[in-house]
């Protein structure tokens, strides 16, 4: 047997798993269960963990690779990580009958070298610490960013795709792109402060307005030619699972009603079928003002051109509601772990997916792991969200470390589920 048929033998057996899990009642209940989130009309409350320290949960090596070509590797992972899941966090993620094949697409990027300091998080755990160095410091620098060429080597993505079809026939349905997110993402100021620094992007948003204006046009006006080219190219993953975490299931969008493939393809030329998400971490300092001028004047076009969004992440925006509203087709917003809950969901009245970020310290902490702490955290964010008549979803995200003890992240899922009424 070659090694090909070997390790197609082991991705078969693991994806065999993975489609009698997705067979199972539960995944139809709670995809319906996010349509209803994501149209304002909830049947309760939902919840999701991400970005894990991947390195600390393989305890018994259930994550371990047994296939050594990259792209089986690639499929691999998709399979293990779901049945990791299914095993340990059964949160409110749909297991489906697909799995994603790559495209060969290559971006050339802005041809800005960044130029930082990094200090490694501990071992097993998703977190560096950086220091940026400025290397965009004057409106000539802003010359110097680049246009980026797109393309994609459509033999490759070809190639790619037939032997995804040859591993998977009969298991799983294959598409093409699901997972690379091409586009999608408007979140500027996460690329301005690797090419500034973020203390420098505090300062200049005071001292050098006219600076910061030019550098925001040069970048959002950058942000859209990617998205045309993506559009033209028909790489937008329509029918993504996923918005920042979240589930992205709904009505209001293609993608999500079992289309096929030849339905799904003449979709994937308008960013109008898609999500989108923005933020600016760094802004959890600024005002409302300032943060309108800077940031969501050049989100409103951004929006425009897709037909949901989700907004925010890290930075607290329950003093911002009515700033955020502005933006066309937006969604659901990020209420942080340093919001005043209340105030952000009486700012919402109805109008948006509360979108909670419980704090990921509970897990990290080097003290006594409390599940009624976690437990009165999350039933206070349902309570604050269900009091102004808002859909709620609890995100667990940026979990760093669990202390080496992924226990605690199985316990939190079935907190969760109990505090978000999952029979």
């Amino acid at each position: 047997m070659s090694n090909y048929e070997k390790e197609k033998e082991i991705l078969r057996t693991l994806a065999k798993k993975v489609a009698e899990i997705s067979a199972l009642p539960i995944q139809e209940k709670t995809f319906k269960a996010w349509k209803g989130l994501n149209s304002l009309r909830p049947e309760r409350p939902m919840f999701m963990i991400d970005q894990l320290p991947w390195g600390e949960l393989n305890r018994d090596g259930e994550l371990n690779f047994e296939c050594g070509d990259w792209l089986m590797r690639h499929f691999e992972w998709q399979l293990r990580e779901t049945l990791y899941r299914w095993n340990h966090i059964q949160d409110d993620r749909v297991v489906t009958n697909v799995i994603g094949a790559p495209r060969a697409v290559s971006n050339t990027g802005f041809g800005i070298a960044i130029e930082e300091q990094r200090i490694p998080g501990t071992p097993g755990s998703a977190a560096d610490s950086h220091d940026y160095k400025a290397v965009i410091e004057s409106e000539e620098d802003i010359e110097r960013i680049q246009t980026p060429k797109i393309a994609e080597d459509t033999e490759t993505s070809a190639k790619w795709l037939e032997t995804a079809k040859d591993i998977f026939g009969g298991i799983l349905e294959v598409i093409p792109g699901r997972s690379n997110g091409f586009g999608t993402i408007g979140h500027v100021w996460d690329t301005i402060s690797t090419w500034r620094g973020v203390e420098e992007c505090m300062y200049d948003v005071i001292d050098r307005p006219e600076f910061t204006h030019k550098l925001l046009e040069k970048m959002f006006g950058l942000y859209h030619h990617q998205m045309d080219e993506y559009e033209r190219l028909g790489l937008l993953d329509v029918g993504a699972p996923l918005i920042h975490c979240t589930g992205a299931y709904t009505d209001e969008l293609p993608g999500f009603a079992n289309e096929s493939e030849q339905q799904l393809e003449k979709y994937r030329h308008s960013s109008k079928n898609m999500w989108t998400m923005g933020a600016a971490q760094l802004f959890s300092m600024v005002s409302p003002e300032m943060h309108d001028e800077f940031e969501i004047a050049y989100q409103m076009k951004w929006y425009e051109r897709f037909g949901l969004g989700y907004y925010g992440c890290c930075e607290p925006l329950d003093l911002k509601i009515h700033v955020i509203a502005k933006l066309p087709n937006v969604r659901k917003i990020s209420q942080s772990p340093w919001v005043d809950m209340e105030r952000g969901s009486e700012a919402m009245a109805g109008r948006f997916v509360f979108s909670r970020k419980p704090n990921p310290a509970f897990l990290s902490s080097g003290t006594a792991w409390l599940p009624e702490l976690v437990r009165k955290d999350l039933a206070g964010a349902c309570a604050a969200a269900a009091k102004y008549n808002n859909p709620c979803e609890l995100i667990l995200k940026d979990v760093s470390t669990t202390g080496n003890t992924p226990e605690r992240l199985w316990e939190w899922a079935k907190i969760a589920a109990g505090v978000c009424g999952r029979g």
